[in-house]
């Protein structure tokens, strides 16, 4: 499951705007999160979705990844937040707990691993 598309119907439900990357944080502040997303080979990913959301306060600030693979959230007060980032052809992954002070810039690699295709093929029923 693509927890990008859950967490708006989520935010939305507990009164918050519904867009996973519009600036939610009431008043916002002077740390952030930054680093690469990298896929398993640790090769950088572009145009990873990143999202940081406050735990105890809610509203989330997100960003796209570069060519380069880095991103950066900036605006976000001190606190804990959840850290989710997906990108195409890729598993997405949610860290529950990353920890910003407040005018402090915490460093926050991430590894995306590449979604293996499948093939569904239906059962066969033996009558």
């Amino acid at each position: 499951m693509h927890w990008f598309k859950v967490l708006p119907l989520f935010l939305l439900a507990v009164g918050a705007v519904s867009s996973p990357f519009a600036r939610l944080l009431p008043d916002g502040g002077s740390g952030g999160i930054e680093g690469l997303i990298l896929d398993q080979a640790g090769m950088p990913v572009m145009q990873a979705k990143v999202q940081a959301c406050n735990v105890m306060q809610g509203g989330c600030l997100g960003t796209i990844s570069q060519s380069n693979g880095f991103y950066r959230i900036t605006g976000l007060a001190g606190g804990r937040y959840s850290l989710w980032a997906e990108a195409d052809r890729h598993a997405s992954v949610w860290m529950p707990l990353i920890v910003v002070e407040e005018g402090q810039t915490t460093r926050q690699d991430i590894e995306l691993r590449r979604e293996i295709p499948t093939l569904a093929i239906p059962p066969t029923t033996i009558e």
